[in-house]
């Protein structure tokens, strides 16, 4: 089999847009990766401000035992935490 020069040509020509679209399609993976984990964090956010909200009701108008309320009391004291250090 020959080889002509614009057959060589075309072959590295290909394998250098092949490589391209490789390196493109790893970009839009890390990219979307990035975005998906931001998405992650809010949806957790929001899930630890609700949570408290929701407790901080409960406690608000309690009428179960005690147990219950120390277990409410060190979850709103978790949760506290979490927002002073800036997670929330």
């Amino acid at each position: 089999m020959r080889f002509s020069r614009n057959r060589i040509e075309n072959m590295h020509l290909k394998q250098l847009e092949h490589a391209q679209r490789q390196l493109d399609a790893r970009e839009t993976k890390v990219k979307n990766l990035a975005t998906r984990r931001k998405w992650m964090e809010r949806q957790a956010n929001a899930n630890d401000r609700n949570e408290y909200d929701r407790i901080q009701g409960e406690l608000s108008h309690y009428r179960g035992s005690s147990a219950n309320l120390v277990k409410l009391k060190n979850r709103v004291a978790e949760l506290e935490r979490l927002f002073s250090a800036g997670n929330v």
